[in-house]
């Protein structure tokens, strides 16, 4: 039996986060995708797997859950980023984009590739207005673009078609 038919419609998130050496920050980060808005466990978010590269000084948090709770589970994991990182004594060889660097949604189970483009763009929309409340929320506001603890630009980049 396939998974769609007993109503799985999971998706997961590969959070990336500039933080590695100090595990208990990426933890709390993990945890805050783990609880609900009251701040108890959601018993169905999961948090799969945590891959920290110490050189690069980011880690890597796998959240699961169905494609329906997995946006709000990932703002809440940024949100603690944000608050946890202080991207001014930040180092590592990756280039510092921000406490959260990158945001990849993708389907587990039951869930199109389309449907996590949804989540995907809805995601991005609240992160922008989240990053921009923190900053607009920072004591001091930072001099460069690279201390910023949200986003400090966006591409989209397409792919060209060639036809032959």
């Amino acid at each position: 039996m396939s998974s769609s038919r007993v109503g799985l419609r999971l998706a997961a998130c590969l959070l990336n986060v500039s933080e590695a050496g100090r595990k208990y920050i990426v933890e709390n980060i993990a945890k805050a995708a783990l609880l609900d808005k009251n701040g108890k466990k959601h018993p169905q978010v999961s948090v799969l797997n945590i891959f920290s590269d110490q050189d690069y000084n980011r880690s890597v948090i796998t959240i699961a859950t169905s494609v329906d709770k997995l946006g709000s589970s990932v703002l809440a994991a940024c949100l603690e980023a944000f608050q946890a990182i202080d991207m001014e004594v930040q180092e590592g060889i990756h280039p510092c984009l921000g406490a959260v660097v990158l945001i990849p949604i993708y389907p587990l189970s039951g869930v199109t590739v389309e449907e996590c483009g949804v989540v995907a763009r809805k995601t991005r929309s609240h992160y922008v207005a989240l990053a921009s409340l923190q900053f607009l929320l920072s004591r001091e506001p930072p001099i460069l673009a690279s201390q910023s603890p949200g986003i400090t630009g966006m591409s989209y980049h397409v792919q060209p078609q060639i036809q032959l």
